[in-house]
């Protein structure tokens, strides 16, 4: 039995797949604790919990992300999220996460790839550690000049944290694992990756989230039925994609779709359409035909795991790369999500359905998906390093 510790940024896409894997680990009789933003995370963790809390008044927050990418899109707000995000979130945590790691004294510690003030904890105490890499669009080279830029802020972030420490070019990735909820089918060959320790786990199954009530009997058998989702970015987001999806819905009464949206928008949507600010969505995508997303990673492969087609509407960050692979792999169509009409979103939504390739695609990459070890291979991966060799007894000095 081990003490491993998980960290996680204030990203609700980024606590699913962790949830998961420490549901597993602890079904293997490992102790697990948190360290994690309780006031945006806490009310989706299991009641038994662990949770060494990183709520400050100066933390970064949803609404702190929202402002930082919602000027920009592309590579652009990806730089700007490193830049106005990640670094200085991990400039602030460190210390916290070090007093955390020395309280807890963990065996083993699992970092989520946006968290590298974890990863630099984990150097600095000498323990063996795993990053979890929640979309792989990360591990993909974008240019030489965006990836030098990346390298340059990794490289203050370090010579600021571990002065005495000789940098490396990638802290945020383990020299021990690389753990990616993904498989190699969907990578496709447009970008090279950063070289890893990889292990493609595929997407984890729903495991260790909170239940959620939901009105079932709504759904009807005699109809087709859609999840329109845009993930935690709906909150800083204006509703308009929303609006233009119940005007396109209102004039296909044979579907019906659930939008996961603000509930003020319940107001305005057809009887077809019904809103709800949060749903079960690992259960829900086996009851649905089709799913229109943002291509956020998670929404993507656990669509795909289902043999789902989709619509993509890509809005920022790793989203726009995402949704070339759903495409390049023929499980999916491209919307535009700032300029998409209720009548080009009507018609893309009957194309979908419409298409059998699309499916048939989808169906193709959910097998390979269904095959990968999911949480129980990252929970075998993180197990494996328990037996590392012993951390310095100076480390919980």
């Amino acid at each position: 039995m081990a003490r491993i510790l998980i960290t996680v940024p204030p990203l609700t896409g980024h606590l699913n797949p962790a949830l998961a894997v420490a549901d597993e680990l602890e079904r293997r009789g490992h102790v697990v604790a948190w360290a994690l933003h309780r006031r945006q995370l806490g009310d989706k963790l299991p009641p038994r919990a662990r949770v060494y809390p990183l709520d400050g008044e100066a933390d970064a927050n949803d609404d702190d992300l929202g402002a930082v990418s919602a000027r920009v899109r592309g590579l652009e707000s990806v730089r700007l999220f490193f830049e106005d995000y990640t670094i200085p979130l991990a400039a602030r945590l460190f210390a916290p996460l070090d007093a955390i790691a020395r309280s807890f004294q963990p065996d083993v510690m699992v970092v989520d790839h946006q968290m590298p003030a974890g990863a630099l904890v984990a150097r600095k105490l000498g323990l063996p550690w795993a990053t979890l890499v929640t979309t792989s669009a990360s591990i993909l080279k974008m240019s030489p000049a965006f990836d030098d830029w990346v390298a340059a802020q990794y490289h203050s972030l370090q010579c600021r944290c571990l002065p005495e420490t000789p940098p490396v070019e990638r802290p945020d990735f383990s020299p021990h694992k690389v753990i990616v909820f993904s498989i190699e089918a969907l990578l496709g060959d447009a970008h090279a990756r950063i070289a890893a320790p990889y292990a493609f786990v595929g997407p984890t199954r729903g495991e260790g989230r909170r239940r959620v009530e939901f009105p079932w009997d709504w759904l009807r058998e005699d109809r087709r039925r859609l999840l329109i989702t845009l993930g935690t970015v709906s909150r800083d987001r204006d509703t308009r994609f929303f609006e233009v999806m119940c005007a396109a819905l209102a004039g296909l009464p044979q579907l019906q779709a659930v939008m996961v949206a603000p509930p003020s928008l319940a107001a305005q949507a057809p009887d077809n359409v019904l809103v709800r600010d949060y749903v079960p969505q690992t259960e829900l995508l086996a009851r649905v035909d089709g799913v229109i997303c943002h291509a956020g990673h998670n929404t993507v492969c656990e669509a795909l795991l289902q043999g789902l087609p989709l619509v993509v509407a890509p809005i920022r960050d790793d989203q726009p790369v995402i949704a070339h692979q759903v495409i390049a792999a023929g499980a999916g169509l491209f919307m535009r999500h700032g300029k998409v009409t209720p009548a080009a979103a009507r018609a893309t939504i009957e194309k979908l359905l419409a298409t059998p390739s699309l499916a048939e695609q989808a169906r193709r990459i959910g097998a390979a998906l269904r095959a990968a070890p999911g949480a129980a291979g990252a929970a075998a991966h993180i197990a494996a390093l328990t037996a590392a060799p012993a951390r310095k007894a100076a480390s919980w000095n």
